[in-house]
């Protein structure tokens, strides 16, 4: 049996629909090019303080993660009364404090002066993040990739016991360290290298030359504090140094394993990520 074949209607022979007119042609155009007006905003700049100690670090997170973005941008909402995307010029990771991290919103609430936005937001805020300033910023402005740098500062306890007071704020170490031999050694990181040798596997960025412009090592009582300022850093970079000075300040490396690092690219060559109780994100520059 043969198939039951539909009859098949043919095009149309009405050229107009088939070949619209140059009229038609140029009114398409126009209305293709029309452009798309926006409504007004304002870019809002923060710079913002955290004792990261009780959250997944500054990036959203999957839902039941208590991060630092998601408690601003919650608070935001309820301040200027829509939904806002919090953009910060660094991923500080769980546990990492900061005292001068930025950020920057965009909103279309003109009604809250900045000075009573700066107040609103911190009202609604936990106890462990305060909006240290609130400002108004270029339409251009963002907050990461504006950023000519950053300075990070690394607190370590150096005592046989440790301090109940400076839980979570530092990295409590034991065994006595040479903070001379550890200055040494942190003069060999500063200059442009190709810093793969101290980022973990979890980075993927393929260009991982950075440029350190300060690294000091200092005393302060019972702590050793260091330092590092450069114009960007890889994933656990600083944790990284931090770890192979603190190694090398105990002895058990020396100075010249900062140059067979950076010479190699190895990881294995530095020494351990030192732990994120002791870091904080001082200043951005711009």
């Amino acid at each position: 049996m043969k198939p039951h074949l539909m009859p098949v209607t043919p095009a149309t022979n009405n050229a107009a629909s088939a070949h619209p007119g140059p009229g038609a042609v140029a009114e398409q155009s126009q209305q293709a090019a029309a452009p798309v007006t926006l409504p007004p905003r304002r870019n809002i700049r923060l710079v913002i303080a955290y004792n990261g100690a009780a959250y997944h670090g500054w990036q959203r997170q999957a839902r039941g993660f208590d991060t630092i973005q998601q408690r601003i941008e919650d608070a935001a909402v309820r301040v200027v009364g829509h939904r806002v995307t919090i953009f910060g010029a660094g991923r500080t990771d769980a546990g990492v404090h900061a005292q001068g991290q930025v950020a920057n919103f965009y909103t279309t609430n003109f009604s809250v002066p900045i000075v009573g936005l700066r107040k609103a937001l911190n009202s609604r805020l936990p106890h462990d993040i305060c909006i240290n300033s609130a400002s108004e910023a270029d339409e251009k402005f963002q907050s990461s990739r504006s950023a000519l740098g950053k300075t990070y500062h690394y607190r370590i306890h150096v005592a046989p016991q440790r301090q109940v007071d400076l839980n979570n704020l530092v990295y409590h170490y034991w065994r006595p360290l040479d903070p001379q031999l550890m200055r040494d050694a942190a003069r060999r990181l500063i200059g442009t290298h190709d810093f793969r040798g101290f980022a973990t596997s979890a980075e993927v960025r393929e260009n991982t030359v950075r440029t350190i412009f300060r690294c000091d090592v200092s005393e302060q009582g019972q702590e050793i504090h260091v330092t590092v300022q450069g114009n960007g850093f890889l994933y656990n970079m600083v944790r990284n140094i931090v770890g192979t000075l603190i190694e090398i300040g105990r002895g058990k490396l020396q100075a010249d394993q900062i140059d067979k690092a950076i010479a190699s690219r190895n990881r294995t060559d530095a020494g351990p990520t030192a732990p994120p109780d002791g870091l904080s994100l001082q200043c951005v520059h711009y």
